[in-house]
């Protein structure tokens, strides 16, 4: 299978080491009093964990329905956005989701995964559009910047078991074919 729409390894520490740095960042702006800046940067610390997990798998992609494409090929991952990111990781199971877009938000019933689209919603404030049409004069408090720092730290959680649940996979594999390999001699 060519997969020409990954990161190469280098890109992917990158990521990584971008992904760390924002969160670092917003971590600064909490201290600082900085909460809709520090919203906007740990939103786009999710979406780099996000992207640097979904190039661990491309194979995954292919299967995914809601991975975004154009003429029929998926796109390069540069080029996704984070609505998209968090689609695909919602249909792999990544990030659990119980809420469509089209229902009313209902903390009873959401999941990790609507959580950091809440997350990703308050990043999109930085628009100012979007700020004054979600929330007119009111403003990013502490208690924001609290409850994202809470809702990307789970979600990095549930991210780090998939890595982890994938790699187990993949040793449990390797070592199956070793012992087929050794029975077929």
């Amino acid at each position: 299978m060519n997969v020409d729409f990954d990161f190469t390894l280098d890109q992917q520490k990158a990521i990584q080491r971008i992904a760390l740095q924002y969160k670092r960042e917003a971590e600064k702006c909490y201290s600082a009093k900085a909460y809709l800046a520090g919203c906007v940067l740990i939103g786009a610390a999710m979406e780099g964990l996000l992207l640097s997990t979904i190039n661990c798998f491309p194979e995954l992609i292919f299967a995914v329905k809601s991975a975004p494409r154009i003429k029929g090929k998926i796109k390069h991952y540069e080029k996704w956005t984070f609505a998209e990111l968090l689609r695909v990781a919602k249909e792999l199971g990544w990030l659990s989701s119980e809420l469509s877009t089209r229902k009313e938000w209902k903390a009873a019933n959401a999941e990790i995964g609507d959580y950091v689209d809440i997350v990703r919603r308050i990043r999109n404030l930085i628009h100012p559009i979007k700020y004054i049409n979600e929330l007119g004069r009111k403003r990013i408090t502490k208690e924001y910047l609290e409850a994202c720092f809470t809702i990307v730290d789970s979600a990095s959680e549930c991210l780090y078991e998939v890595l982890k649940y994938y790699r187990t996979m993949f040793i449990n594999e390797k070592k199956r074919r070793r012992k087929l390999e050794k029975l077929a001699k």
